[in-house]
């Protein structure tokens, strides 16, 4: 309603101008230009005042109606959504359970970038298990699984004596106990809750 009127005001208000402009060029002499001037002049003050009294008249409550209309549209939209809300949480599963499933997942990610960024030579796979307090925003940690592989393609290993072996063991629980070290110290996280594997290749 009000775009169509402002559409027909706009019509109305270069049409004029326009007819102001011809009148303006055909018209004879100059002293009839004056008065002629001052006729369109008033025309053209009449155009443009002639909205502004529709409204002062009338047009304060087509406006107020026009703000219910659009109250009522909206009112009955948020309904219908919030019904489409709560039909989607019951189909899949409790809002917690999907927001704690999207911070573990976020959780996982990180830890992994984290880790690739410190050993570039190895890829993770990070898996927690956790309690998240969205309103007071605590995470309690029961365990944090993280699985360790190398990026590199690695040479055949020779079969070797029992002593060999323990060595190449302590080597890699070495490494292991400066994984669980960093991700401690990174993620504030107990190192008696952070347990470390080899991904199988």
């Amino acid at each position: 309603m009000f775009i169509e009127n402002l559409k027909n005001f706009v019509t109305t208000l270069v049409t004029m101008l326009i007819f102001i402009s011809a009148v303006e060029l055909i018209s004879p002499n100059n002293k009839m230009k004056k008065y002629i001037k001052f006729i369109l002049g008033l025309i053209l003050i009449t155009v443009i005042l002639n909205p502004i009294l529709q409204f002062i008249s009338n047009g304060g409550q087509s406006v107020v109606d026009n703000i219910k209309n659009y109250e009522e549209v909206f009112s009955k939209n948020e309904n219908k959504t919030d019904v489409g809300n709560m039909n989607i949480v019951k189909n899949n599963e409790d809002e917690g359970e999907v927001r704690k499933k999207a911070f573990i997942n976020n959780f996982n990610k990180n830890c992994d970038s984290l880790l690739k960024k410190q050993y570039k030579d190895s890829q993770f796979k990070s898996e927690i298990d956790c309690d998240v307090d969205f309103t007071n925003i605590t995470l309690n940690v029961k365990r944090l699984r993280i699985g360790v592989g190398e990026n590199k393609i690695n040479k055949i290993k020779k079969i070797v004596i029992n002593d060999e072996v323990k060595n190449s063991t302590k080597e890699e629980n070495k490494e292991y106990t400066e994984i669980i070290n960093f991700v401690s110290s990174e993620l504030n996280i107990p190192k008696d809750k952070i347990e470390v594997y080899k991904l199988e290749e």
